[in-house]
């Protein structure tokens, strides 16, 4: 009797073991994989006679460089640990490269000095993963909004031009079968984000182009009001040449 009593109790360790082993084997398995944004691809705006000859500096912040989030999925039913996204390699990589599509001497500095300037600020990077579960699959809904202070100092700090350009994006899948938690998750949210980042490279172009809606609303009010100022890369450049001229005439 003694002998089948302990051997149960043996079997009864095992067991808990077991589930413990399998419990935090479980937890590990949940943790997930990071988002690394890949490079965008930058179409060709084909900027014909926009493209400036002035030589600029382009400045981009640290925290655009530097940006990263760790993104928690919403869930009414669930809890999941956060996603981590990492952005910032791939998001200044392409604000240079949309960039020289414009400016022919752009020249990325690590701190602004005393010359013309090209700025860009993060606003708002702000990711969303929702998760809707069902009887036999579970939906992600993954969207991504970013803004960007675009702006033009001159040499002496004055500011010249400032704007917002904004970039969103939204994706979905519905392939992934109940219980497998979100394996797809940070791929969704790398797309996502990185469509985001195309998206505002696109708004950038549309205001270095002088298409943009805020610039177009800002050239149809002055219609109106002669004394309103417009916003215009045409007309920066050409503040930027004409001081460029009255300084070497000094």
């Amino acid at each position: 009797m003694l002998q089948l009593q302990g051997e149960n109790t043996r079997r009864l360790r095992l067991a808990l073991l077991a589930t413990v082993t399998v419990f935090f084997l479980g937890c590990v398995a949940t943790v997930p994989d990071t988002a690394r944004v890949r490079d965008a691809e930058i179409p060709n705006y084909k900027v014909g006679g926009h493209r400036v000859e002035e030589a600029i500096d382009l400045y981009i912040e640290p925290q655009i460089r530097n940006l990263h989030a760790n993104v928690r999925p919403r869930s009414e039913s669930e809890d999941f640990y956060p996603i981590p996204v990492i952005v910032g390699p791939a998001l200044e990589k392409a604000l240079v490269s949309m960039t020289r599509q414009y400016f022919s001497k752009v020249t990325p500095v690590e701190e602004p000095e005393d010359r013309p300037t090209l700025t860009y600020k993060l606003l708002t990077y702000r990711p969303v993963v929702s998760v809707e579960p069902g009887a036999n699959s579970t939906r992600l809904n993954v969207s991504a909004r970013l803004a960007l202070q675009v702006s033009i100092d001159s040499a002496n700090g004055e500011e010249l031009f400032s704007t917002t350009a904004i970039g969103t994006s939204h994706v979905s899948d519905t392939k992934l079968a109940a219980g497998t938690g979100l394996k797809d998750a940070p791929g969704l949210l790398e797309v996502a984000t990185r469509n985001a980042i195309i998206d505002a490279m696109y708004d950038i172009s549309s205001i270095f182009g002088n298409s943009n809606d805020m610039i177009y609303a800002e050239v149809l009010a002055s219609e109106i009001d002669p004394e309103f100022g417009i916003e215009k890369i045409d007309d920066v450049v050409l503040n930027l040449r004409t001081r460029r001229k009255k300084s070497a005439g000094d």
